[in-house]
């Protein structure tokens, strides 16, 4: 039977503006924090990270970053109201102006 979900993508940096590498505490409390939260998460490990690259203000930045991505099976608006306020401590605890969070309605099996 076919479950609709919502798939939830958080781009995290892995190194502050000013290119210092962000502390691995930081990303294990993300972690747990979701894992708490969602009962699971997947990752990319921080030694593949994926380069970013974007632009505003006729500047162009680059990053490497990681995506942690979590399911939710009650598709609830509770979740939004979740990543709402998880994207503000995000972007105070990885000292950034953003993070992007990006969903998906999904069909699972």
């Amino acid at each position: 039977m076919l479950a609709h979900v919502k798939k939830y993508d958080i781009y995290l940096p892995l190194q502050y503006n000013n290119g210092e590498w962000i502390e691995d505490a930081k990303f294990e409390q993300t972690r747990s924090e979701l894992f708490e939260r969602f009962g699971g998460l997947t990752y990319i490990m921080r030694e593949f990270p994926l380069r970013g690259i974007w632009g505003q203000d006729s500047q162009v930045y680059q990053d490497f970053i990681v995506i942690y991505t979590v399911i939710d099976f009650s598709s609830s608006e509770e979740t939004t109201h979740f990543f709402v306020e998880y994207k503000e401590i995000l972007k105070f605890r990885f000292e950034q102006e953003e993070i992007l969070i990006t969903v998906q309605d999904m069909g699972i099996f």
